[in-house]
């Protein structure tokens, strides 16, 4: 069973006179008495009591390691004491002594050696997380005194230098971090810093498409490069809606000519899939030079740099490789031939829900097709207590006259061919 224990020092208070307060360890009652006794000879009204700054939360189980944690208040104890047994209760043990001992930076980089190699984006952890080691002072901390004011002050000054969205994911790699000291390592403090903290709010949805005469620029520049597989990359990206890693990644023996597909062992979401290919990707695959397993050998770096030239030289404004990927999918979605289903089964979208984010229709088009849109030709409302009746451009307005002529009822008209003339009942 867990014990609290009251380690506060105590004080000797004397009402009305601040000089002779002091306070003695906890250890030290005997002193602390003495000096009251003292006091009360030389005629002062002493008195002596525990303060209740500090509470020791101890418990040793046969099976489990000793526990020992020292927390401010009686309630931060309470509350470790009531988890503690739970969970050695259900004979999970996690060590909250332990946070005490290894500093944030400590478990980090063991978190960068063991865990990072393993993610697909594990450069970019490792790149995150060893920025936090070198600048962030918070990091030396013990992992136990960890708090959510450090975090929010980072999110803070981090604000003054970087986008939102680069804090965000840095907090994110750092709780990637924590949640797995916590559930694997079992060393986690008895609070996470992160709950209650107020993370930066952001929305950097991308909906850029090629407007007229990028794609011949982009594609110009591309020639023009010393790399001969920026074009065809390029080409493939529209032709297909792929990803930039699905294509640097593609090899001869997943592509089957004759079924028009390419295998994707391996994507973003840890899922394979095939990739339809048109006749126009066929073309260009053809005209590739084999020279290896690779399609293209290209690094992604070294593709990321040649990109960043080639839309320099170009001359066009904030165009992302994946932007690429965006305008194919929404080309597709334009053309009405496809339903949302089959455009899942081209991008490999998982979510319908993120698929809708890249499949944003060019506005001209939506415009063009409201103007192509037509009002049902019989449509009945009540206005003022009367009933009436649409009259669309679908009906010639000689028809709506004549019916004035029958009727002897008023129109509302402008004389244009197009108006929505009101006819009363």
């Amino acid at each position: 069973m867990a014990t609290i224990t009251n380690r506060s020092p105590y004080a000797v208070v004397v009402r009305g006179s601040a000089a002779h307060y002091r306070e003695f360890p906890v250890s030290h009652q005997a002193d602390a008495r003495r000096y009251q006794e003292s006091l009360r000879l030389q005629g002062y009204k002493a008195s002596l009591k525990q303060l209740e700054n500090s509470f020791q939360v101890r418990t040793r189980d046969k099976g489990f390691p000793d526990f020992c944690a020292t927390f401010d208040t009686y309630l931060e104890a309470e509350k470790t004491k009531k988890k503690l047994e739970s969970e050695r209760a259900l004979s999970v043990f996690r060590d909250y002594g332990a946070a005490t001992r290894v500093t944030v930076a400590e478990l980090v980089t063991r978190y960068m050696k063991e865990v990072c190699p393993q993610h697909k984006g594990g450069e970019s952890e490792i790149y995150r997380l060893k920025r936090l080691l070198r600048v962030e002072e918070f990091m030396h901390k013990p992992l136990a005194l960890l708090s959510t004011e450090d975090l929010q002050s980072f999110i803070t000054d981090r604000l003054t230098e970087v986008a939102p969205s680069t804090v965000d994911r840095d907090l994110d790699v750092l709780r990637q971090a924590l949640n797995y000291a916590a559930d694997v390592w079992k060393i986690a403090p008895s609070e996470s810093p992160f709950i209650g903290l107020r993370r930066p709010k952001y929305f950097n949805e991308r909906d850029r498409r090629l407007k007229s005469g990028e794609k011949d620029r982009l594609l110009m520049e591309a020639l023009r490069a010393r790399n001969p597989y920026f074009e065809p990359v390029i080409l493939l990206a529209l032709e297909t809606a792929m990803r930039r890693s699905e294509i640097l990644g593609l090899e001869w023996g997943n592509i089957d000519f004759e079924q028009r597909s390419a295998l994707l062992p391996d994507t973003k979401n840890g899922r394979s899939r095939k990739v339809p290919l048109s006749s126009a990707a066929i073309q260009i695959l053809n005209e590739l030079p084999r020279c290896g397993e690779k399609m293209f050998p290209l690094t992604a770096n070294a593709f990321k740099l040649g990109w960043q030239r080639i839309i320099e030289r170009s001359g066009i404004e904030d165009l992302h490789f994946h932007d690429l990927r965006h305008e194919a999918t929404s080309f597709l979605a334009e053309s009405g031939l496809y339903s949302l289903i089959e455009l899942q089964a081209v991008t490999g979208h998982r979510d319908t829900r993120m698929l809708l984010r890249y499949s944003h229709l060019c506005t001209r088009k939506l415009a063009e097709k409201m103007d192509q849109a037509k009002v049902s030709l019989a449509n009945e409302y009540v206005h003022r207590g009367r009933r009436r009746r649409v009259e669309t451009a679908l009906e010639p307005a000689r028809q709506v006259d004549s019916r004035k002529k029958a009727t002897g009822r008023g129109v509302v008209s402008t004389g244009r061919s197009n108006v929505v003339a009101f006819v009363r009942r």
